[in-house]
């Protein structure tokens, strides 16, 4: 099947064409009553097919039945509904004033055009009446152009591609994919990634990517009067698949909560590795979503607060008034005042159990960050009975078995745990986990949130837990549509499938593979962390299939290796990041474009206090979705302490997992910086990085 972008007009034949179109082999882009301005010239030609072999061809189509006569350029048509007669302009001259226009455009795009600024590939148009049968097609052919002009019979699916290919083009080419993707943005602007608050131009989307963000709503959340136009149209027969009678049987068995997400008239799964441009994607699918489905309310959300903050609030500002951006703890907070009438912030659990270590060295033998991780992890399990804890398989918490804790291990983790509840009740507090479990039981007890959703589109899901998939289909409508977006490879902190989420995503993944946020050089050395990482490798095989991004594509751009410096002292290293950091502005590089990532306060209030204004300075964990030009990681020594209560394969595994995603967040420069001894646990990326020792 072709890819189609765009909707037919209401016209019967406009349908017919639209379905035939469709038949197109799988290579072949078509977009429907594209806009097209140049000057003063505006055109919405019916059809515009962008293909390697063919070149650009513009159609227009018309539902004609009785033509009497024809000139050169023009038809006399009998009108069925009132008999008049009248001369019109020919479907093929319509067609040419388009691709005239069209042409024009395409010239001011100086990479599609040679030397001598003509095009480099060949375009063509033509006309097509889908009632008249060939008789009459040849009689207007004499006057049109042989193969000028298509007729019902050319719409057969046994004909079409013939028909296509042998529209008339003054020469014949090969496009490039880069230029194949350039018509694509000239078309539709959408396909130019631009950074909406800035205005930088950041790049063109991939096939892929526009399919994904472009894909239309089902006919179930639309409104009446388009669900009564599409009703049998092409658009069930070719996106729509009817359900297997064994998913209802399935469905049948499940709790009520997950019953209620899984119903979602359509939820479509968006992965990627990082810097494949999923944020990208939907930011232009709710721009996409905003303009087609103008009545649906519509919601962005994401637990990542400096992605909401930094990209995906600024460049959705502009459509604000049908576009909610929200943090995913913002509707909980919600919720919470609905039920209360005020706020109570929560405690961090990790700075509770610090506090806690004064009075307990059990927790200074576990280590502060893994007793914390734990007690979420086991909060938001729903293991808070000691025996249920005791005797759970650590899902993601250890080794492939799950029993890299002792069962006297796990009961001295639950003693803690108690002293813990103990805390929050004491102060009295609760935590964020409490938050969330408190905002499923509101909801589940009745309160209503404030506003409900026809879209709800979340960035980063990877970080979402059970509960707050729960909570996300609370403010669903019930034929509404979910969009996720996420990246297995950075499951670091959350390891749930989405089975365990209750999301069924089976037939309805996507991928994208082509990292191009990072040069060659800096995703293939990252890369080089998680190939061949258990823990990774389990979590991006959840669909069943072999993925691995694609480093060949021609689209990759080229830079320098990550540079790997090494000093004697911690003052060394700041003097090395002061001169880089005059060096880069000298070149034009700007503050907020380069950013600094470690996991220690202390390490980065230093750098803090050094660079106050516009670096961005931050722990790598909050910076999942980020990008920046430049990208310094200081001290990597620092960052690799071992957890001796997990297993070393597991704690390997989600160390290289998280210096991955460190490294991923750089667009075009990497620095990676350590004094006294190279950490083995990134003895991979030795035959990807240049070395300054």
């Amino acid at each position: 099947m072709a890819t189609m972008f765009g909707v037919p007009g209401k016209e019967p034949g406009d349908i017919q064409v639209f379905n035939a179109l469709s038949k197109l082999p799988p290579d072949v882009i078509v977009y429907a009553q594209p806009k097209l301005v140049f000057y003063e010239e505006i055109r919405y030609p019916d059809y515009v097919i962008v293909h390697r072999d063919r070149g650009v061809i513009v159609l227009e189509v018309k539902d004609w039945i009785n033509i009497e006569d024809r000139d050169r350029k023009r038809a006399l048509v009998k009108r069925q509904r009132n008999g008049k007669v009248e001369w019109h302009n020919s479907p093929v001259e319509q067609a040419r004033t388009a691709a005239f226009i069209l042409t024009n455009m395409l010239k001011e795009d100086q990479d599609l055009v040679n030397y001598a600024g003509k095009l480099d590939f060949p375009y063509r148009n033509a006309g097509i009446l889908p009632y008249l049968p060939i008789s009459t097609i040849t009689w207007l052919e004499e006057a049109w152009g042989k193969n000028s002009i298509l007729g019902r019979d050319n719409l057969l699916p046994d004909r079409i591609q013939k028909s296509i290919e042998s529209i008339p083009a003054p020469f014949t080419c090969l496009m490039s994919e880069r230029q194949i993707r350039s018509v694509c943005a000239i078309l539709d602007d959408w396909n130019k990634a631009i950074d909406r608050s800035t205005g930088v131009f950041k790049g063109v989307y991939d096939r892929e990517q526009e399919k994904i963000a472009k894909e239309p709503l089902k006919p179930a959340i639309q409104s009446e009067e388009h669900e009564n136009q599409v009703e049998q149209s092409v658009f069930d027969k070719i996106v729509y698949p009817t359900k297997d009678a064994r998913v209802a049987q399935i469905e049948s068995e499940l709790p009520d909560e997950v019953i209620r997400l899984k119903k979602a008239a359509y939820i479509r799964l968006l992965r990627g590795f990082a810097g494949t441009g999923k944020t990208d994607v939907l930011i232009l699918r709710a721009f996409y979503l905003s303009d087609s489905y103008p009545d649906q309310d519509i919601l962005v959300t994401t637990f990542n607060r400096p992605l909401l903050d930094e990209r995906l609030q600024p460049e959705l500002e502009s459509i604000k008034d049908q576009v909610d951006v929200i943090s995913f703890d913002s509707l909980c907070s919600d919720i919470y005042q609905m039920k209360h009438g005020q706020w109570v912030s929560p405690q961090d659990t990790l700075g509770l159990v610090t506090k806690l270590e004064e009075e307990d060295s059990l927790i200074s033998e576990f280590g502060c960050e893994f007793v914390a991780d734990e007690i979420v992890w086991l909060k938001e399990s729903g293991l808070t009975e000691r025996n249920a804890y005791v005797q759970a398989i650590r899902t993601g918490r250890g080794a492939e078995s799950g029993r890299r804790l002792s069962p006297k291990m796990k009961g001295q983790i639950f003693d803690i745990y108690e002293r813990y509840e103990d805390g929050l009740r004491e102060l009295p507090a609760h935590d964020w986990v409490d938050l969330h479990e408190k905002t499923w039981k509101y909801l589940q007890n009745g309160i209503q949130p404030k506003k409900m959703y026809d879209a709800i589109l979340i960035d980063e899901a990877q970080h979402f837990a059970p509960t707050w998939m729960n909570i996300i289909s609370a403010f669903l409508k019930p034929k509404g549509s979910l969009f996720i977006s996420d990246d297995p490879s950075q499951s670091v902190y959350r390891l749930f499938s989405w089975h365990q989420r209750g999301v069924d995503v089976v037939g309805r993944t996507r991928w994208l593979r082509i990292p191009y946020r990072n040069t060659r050089q800096i995703f293939e050395a990252a890369f080089r962390l998680i190939e061949s990482n258990s823990l990774a490798q389990k979590m991006l095989s959840e669909s069943g299939m072999d993925i691995q991004p694609d480093l060949d594509s021609v689209l990759l751009r080229d830079g320098n290796p990550p540079q790997v410096h090494k000093f004697s002292s911690f003052e060394a290293e700041k003097t090395f990041v002061h001169k880089q950091m005059q060096e880069l502005s000298a070149s034009g590089i700007l503050p907020r474009e380069i950013c600094i990532l470690h996991n220690k306060s202390h390490i980065l209030d230093t750098y803090r206090r050094i660079f106050k204004q516009g670096i961005q300075i931050d722990q790598l964990r909050r910076q999942t979705g980020m990008e920046y030009k430049v990208v310094f990681i200081p001290r990597i020594q620092d960052l690799f302490e071992r957890d001796i209560e997990v297993g070393w394969e597991q704690d390997l595994s989600r160390q290289q997992i998280m210096f991955y995603m460190a490294m991923t967040r750089a667009r075009d420069s990497l620095y990676l910086l350590y004094g006294q001894k190279w950490p083995k646990q990134l003895d991979a990326l030795r035959p990807s990085v240049k070395w300054h020792d």
